[in-house]
């Protein structure tokens, strides 16, 4: 038996290329452009092999040979290189199987060609397998459910998935409909073969009541994760079954080395024990989450948010393998950072806006007010560096918490004078390069160093080359695959972003033997001066080099361009031999903004690296005027809807069918007995007017405490009513008269047509007078005489 439905036939193709297009709209890579084509090809050959008469494993074979003739095509317009065909095939293979290389030995994949052409075949798989199970079974789950599952996991490793919503919801619709349609397909051939009666209409029908069925379930799906966030123990649940997922994902995470992505790349923050530098990412205004944060104690500290640190660079990305997993309490635990000198230790309030795994804190954290699970490194003399905090259960949109961080206020002599006495942890773990680093990204690294004797100066120096030679770009170009990424960044592309900066200067500040690391998070964000409450987009996702300086531990460097420089005070002359703990306090009050050099008030947004002499000292952003006008004038155009609604005169005489009458009428149609509550209340909607209003003394009634008995006649529950609510006597004995004229007298048309507004707002009136005396009673309120 063959199956051929063009209406279905025409949702599955929609709703294929609908997943398509969403693994598109994520600009991982430019190339995954192909698969929109790809699918339509799928789901047509999978169409017609299911309608031939070939045995199914005839068709596997002749399946799996148009994908691959169809997947190689695709991937050679984009990635072949040549002029002939054979060349351009070569050499897309040639990079196809050194990309599998290097997953086999869990290398970065910096190459797209293989994740392209990894979502090439599962989509292709897909589409075929959905096409064909159409046409040889009409299997709505065969169809749906396998591409279904893998646009559910693109969509939740999209950045944005929240304003991408539509498109899931879209393929859930359509689902729907496929599903409601071949169901019928399946009862009406049954109803073929005995015989049976069908309305020519009920196809149409059924798919009406499958449209609203279908839009108030997307609805309602779409307010269970909210509904799950405000119940804790689903929260957590939900957190112990998701944790794996994202270790596996962590894990995997060198096969995704070539797609775009900046710091910050999760709509979660998840940072694995990989980090690739990325291609980039579309920056957007969405909030994240606040900071309302101390005064600044001294001109050169800058906050930053960090997420994680990571140590290892492997030439392709950076990895962070902690030894040890501790839980930290906010009651007994708190980390010791007593032995630095230049520090200053303050507390910050965060209050997320998004859901997070990751506790982000102010470096150096040394207390959090939830319970955190906390990946550190363990050394033999008993320091303990904390590379990342993840929140225990995770952290929901609204949820505050509180940190206390050890932050560097040191000055540039504190940090000349700490020398390079490095402690062998230190030594062991922060100087590590890859076999793949050149010459010449060394020779550079001298030769700026050259003029220097102090690691501090070295370190300044390196940021300041990076600032005025590297362009900042937002994307960045898939480097070449026989050369080194930083030297084809410093010698030959000079652009990059924030993970390419910071890089740049930790290779060769490890180079010359000054340790350093990559911390990723987000910049510092926009300021509020009244509140000093610190607003963080996503659009502030950021990473930075820490340098390690003896006993002061790790200082932030800024080399990236679109972020201002780091200004620190020179600060009195420090003799390197006297720099021994402890060190006095630097002052007992925080210094005010309004003493602060005006280029490093942070009320900018940070994105554009601004031209200091158009830097105003009482620069204090302010809302735009257009939102006001957009506000007001939103509110005026409702009120003036409602007053219109409120104003139009009624037609009492004209007759509709209500909603819940049509639909119970359609499913009855379709051969489904509706539920019970639904014959309920299409039985009340179809009642006429005298009958509705007649409802309203028994609702009264019963809200007044006076339930009547199945016995009482429409007089007695009137005369009941009006010894509770004498006032309203007039308005009850109009609507008794014209219930018992509706139910028991010849109707006369004119006097019926002539009260139906009078019954109307006789209702209305009981109504009213009902809820007052309730809510008298309810708060013990005296009836004025």
């Amino acid at each position: 038996m063959r199956w051929w439905d063009l209406p279905a036939a025409s949702i599955l193709v929609v709703a294929v290329y609908i997943a398509a297009l969403r693994l598109t709209v994520t600009n991982w890579t430019e190339e995954l452009s192909i698969i929109q084509s790809l699918v339509l090809f799928g789901v047509a050959s999978g169409l017609a092999l299911g309608q031939s008469a070939f045995h199914r494993r005839l068709v596997a074979v002749m399946a799996s040979a148009y994908g691959l003739f169809f997947i190689f095509w695709h991937l050679d317009w984009v990635f072949g290189e040549g002029d002939i065909v054979h060349e351009r095939l070569l050499s897309m293979t040639d990079r196809l199987y050194v990309s599998f290389e290097n997953l086999v030995t869990q290398r970065a994949v910096t190459d797209p060609v293989l994740f392209v052409f990894l979502m090439a075949l599962l989509f292709w798989i897909f589409s075929a397998y959905a096409g064909y199970t159409l046409t040889r079974h009409a299997n709505a789950w065969r169809a749906m459910l396998p591409t279904g599952i893998a646009m559910f996991f693109i969509h939740i490793n999209d950045p944005f998935w929240t304003s991408r919503s539509l498109f899931l919801a879209g393929y859930v619709f359509l689902a729907l409909i496929f599903l409601s349609r071949l169901n019928f397909l399946h009862r009406q051939a049954g109803w073929r073969i005995n015989r049976t009666h069908l309305p020519p209409y009920l196809g149409l029908d059924l798919l009406r009541t499958t449209m609203i069925s279908g839009a108030v379930i997307i609805i309602m799906a779409w307010s269970v994760p909210a509904l799950a966030a405000s119940l804790p123990p689903i929260q957590n649940a939900w957190d112990q079954v998701t944790r794996p997922y994202y270790e596996a994902r962590s894990r995997l995470s060198n096969a995704f080395a070539s797609l775009q992505a900046t710091v910050g790349d999760s709509v979660d923050d998840y940072y694995g024990n990989f980090l690739p530098l990325g291609r980039g990412n579309t920056l957007t205004e969405s909030v994240v989450f606040t900071v309302e944060a101390p005064p600044r104690e001294a001109a050169g500290v800058r906050y930053y948010w960090r997420a994680r640190a990571y140590e290892t660079w492997n030439g392709t990305g950076w990895e962070s393998d902690p030894s040890d997993v501790v839980s930290l309490n906010p009651d007994e635990v708190q980390l010791d950072f007593t032995q630095e000198r230049g520090r200053w230790e303050t507390e910050f309030t965060f209050t997320a806006y998004v859901p997070f795994p990751t506790v982000h804190t102010a470096p150096q954290p040394v207390w959090v007010s939830r319970p955190t699970v906390a990946d550190v490194r363990l050394y033999d003399d008993g320091t303990l560096d904390v590379m990342r905090l993840t929140a225990n259960p995770s952290l929901k949109p609204g949820e505050i918490y509180q940190v206390r961080s050890s932050l560097t206020n040191a000055t540039i002599n504190e940090l000349r004078a700490s020398g390079s006495d490095y402690p062998q942890w230190v030594v062991d773990a922060y100087l590590q390069l890859p076999d793949s680093v050149t010459d010449r990204t060394i020779a550079l690294a001298q030769e700026i160093a050259a003029p220097y004797d102090n690691p501090y100066d070295i370190t300044q120096a390196i940021t300041e080359w990076l600032r005025e030679n590297i362009t900042y770009n937002d994307f960045v170009p898939t480097a070449p695959q026989d050369r080194d990424i930083i030297d084809w960044l410093i010698f030959e592309h000079q652009e990059g972003f924030c993970n390419y900066y910071a890089t740049a200067e930790i290779i060769m500040l490890r180079s010359l033997g000054i340790p350093a690391r990559i911390a990723v998070g987000y910049a510092q964000g926009q300021r509020d001066p009244a509140t000093n409450i610190y607003t963080v987009r996503q659009k502030d996702a950021h990473a930075w080099p820490e340098v390690y300086f003896p006993r002061i531990g790790w200082v932030e460097f800024e080399p990236t361009i679109n972020q201002r420089p780091l200004r620190r005070p020179i600060g009195d002359p420090v003799d390197a031999n006297d720099f021994a703990f402890p060190i006095s306090p630097r002052s007992e009050q925080p210094i005010p903004d309004d003493e602060i050099n005006p280029l490093l008030d942070e009320n900018l947004d940070g994105r554009v690296n601004p031209d200091p002499e158009q830097l105003a000292p009482d620069f204090v952003p302010t809302p735009s005027p257009w939102i006001a006008v957009l506000i007001v004038g939103i509110a005026f155009t409702l009120f003036g809807v409602i007053a219109y609604l409120r104003s139009r005169p009624k037609d009492y005489t004209k007759v509709t069918t209500p909603l819940t009458v049509h639909v119970e009428r359609q499913i009855r149609r379709a051969g489904i007995r509706p539920p019970r509550f639904l014959q309920r209340m299409a039985y009340r909607a179809s009642l006429p007017l005298e009958a509705k209003a007649y409802e309203q003394i028994n609702r009264s009634l019963r809200r007044l405490g006076a339930r009547p008995d199945a016995w009482h006649t429409p007089s007695e529950r009137g005369a009941n009513l009006t010894e509770i609510l004498p006032s309203a006597g007039d308005s009850i004995r109009l609507l008794v008269e014209d219930y018992h004229s509706y139910s028991y007298a010849s109707p006369n048309g004119d006097r019926r047509l002539r009260n139906l507004e009078g019954t109307h707002n006789a209702a209305v009136e009981v109504r009213r007078q009902t809820w007052r005396l309730f809510f008298q009673r309810l708060f013990r309120i005296s009836q004025p005489e």
